[in-house]
Order: C-alpha cells, then structure tokens, then sequence
C-alpha cells in the first residue's frame, strides 16, 4: 500500500505553519495543504519555499475566516464572514450561487499560485466537498491536479484521486493504534490511503480561531515518533505525497 499523510490547516496560524513544518522534516508528513485567507499564510508561503519537497496544496473554504472577495452575499453573514461550519453552509445551500463559489475558490487557487506556489491538489476545510463538487472538479480539471477523495462523492472523472480518505486519526482517535488499524487493512494492496492530520504547536491564535487545538500537539508527537516511522518501515508501505499520484 501507499499512504498520504496531508497535514490540513497549513497558515492557519504560526504555530501550525512551525508544527507542520516539524512533522514534515522529523516526520511521515509529506503534502499539507494551505488556507488562502489564513493569517499565517505569508510565513506559510516562505516556509513553503524554503522547503520544496513539501508538497503544498489548496485548502479551500467556504467556512473559516473572510472570503478574499468582496459582496458573496450567498456565501457570507451579516458580518461579511463565512458560515462557520458545515452544517450552517448545508443549511443555506438552497440559496448560495455557485457562480460565487466558483469565483471565491478561484481566487483562494490563484492568490497560492500568485504567491509563486505549485499546488499539486485541492481538499476542502470542514470536508465541504459534497456541498460544492461540482465546482471543486471543474476548478481541479482546470488547473490539472488532483483530490482528496470524500467518502459522499462517488464520481471523480478523469481527476486523480487516493482511493481512500482515512479521517480515523482526528480527536478521540489520534493515537498510533489508529494509524496501525488503517495499515492493516491496506496492507499487501495496491491501495493509496490519505491520512487526514492536523499537526501543529499550540499559539494564542489557534487556540483564538479554532476549536481543534490540544489533539494537534499530540498528532505532532505521533507523527514524529520513532515508533511510527519504525512500524511504518517494518511493513509493505511507502510513504508519498499527492505529486505522486
């Protein structure tokens, strides 16, 4: 089997920029993929560049933070800020034009790529890929790379795609026993498994912007550890990333 360990939220604050960065050069992380309006997103680009192996890709968002453009009124509150989660954007669905969508996520892709960036694949923040496929596939055609594959979606076209996206390793469930478990299904398969992770040193930031703070240390301990990486060696698995597909 191949795996993938992509690191989500890459600038979501400097603290995950230096967590995914450590679990990058110590560790099995390999692709992370980065939130354009994220307030971390200029250091994010520098530490992209100063480390080219890293494989970067577009966390796109309709759920964190402000869109770069500017009257989404289908796509925004009464603040001008994205709903905050999936279940407020399911919610309003009936309503948001994708014309909008389409262009927000088109300028999130391109201010990565004006940045001087090479993205390798797209995924969403929140997994709102269901809500807005149709989109993100013909915004993936259009710029030639691959996906995170959602379990909801079940055409992918011609788009590359792991053929498998392990969401275990989140929360309650961030431990090594975890990540033995998806291996061991796999094992002795052609299988390629993406890893959801989100490794990161805690900051006032995270802990001001986002929900999911404490487990982030602990992922980064995982997967840094010697015991990972030697469990991993011991078995039929290469690690890769995205550009790999």
């Amino acid at each position: 089997m191949k795996i993938i360990f992509n690191a989500d939220d890459f600038g979501i604050s400097p603290g995950a920029v230096y967590g995914i960065l450590d679990a990058y050069k110590r560790g099995v992380v390999k692709s992370t993929t980065l939130l354009a309006n994220s307030p971390a997103f200029d250091l994010a680009v520098d530490v992209a560049k100063e480390n080219p192996g890293l494989d970067i890709g577009a966390h796109l968002t309709l759920t964190f933070g402000s869109p770069l453009l500017q009257g989404l009124e289908t796509l925004t509150d009464d603040d001008g800020r994205f709903r905050k989660n999936y279940t407020a954007l399911e919610s309003g669905l009936a309503d948001v034009d994708m014309e909008e969508v389409e262009r927000e996520l088109t300028a999130q892709i391109e201010k990565i790529l004006a940045a001087g960036l090479k993205i390798s694949h797209f995924d969403t923040h929140h997994s709102i890929e269901p809500l807005i496929y149709p989109v993100q596939h013909k915004l993936a055609k259009k710029y030639g790379v691959s996906l995170r594959r959602h379990e909801d979606v079940s055409d992918h076209g011609a788009i590359k795609t792991p053929d498998l996206f392990a969401t275990e390793f989140y929360a309650d469930g961030v431990s090594i026993e975890t990540i033995k478990k998806i291996v061991q299904k796999h094992v002795g398969t052609n299988d390629v498994v993406e890893v959801m992770t989100h490794p990161a040193f805690i900051d006032d930031i995270l802990l001001n912007i986002s929900s999911y703070v404490k487990p982030r240390t602990k992922e980064l301990t995982i997967l840094t550890s010697r015991e990972l990486q030697a469990y991993l060696g011991q078995q039929e698995v290469e690690i890769i990333s995205f550009r790999d597909l």
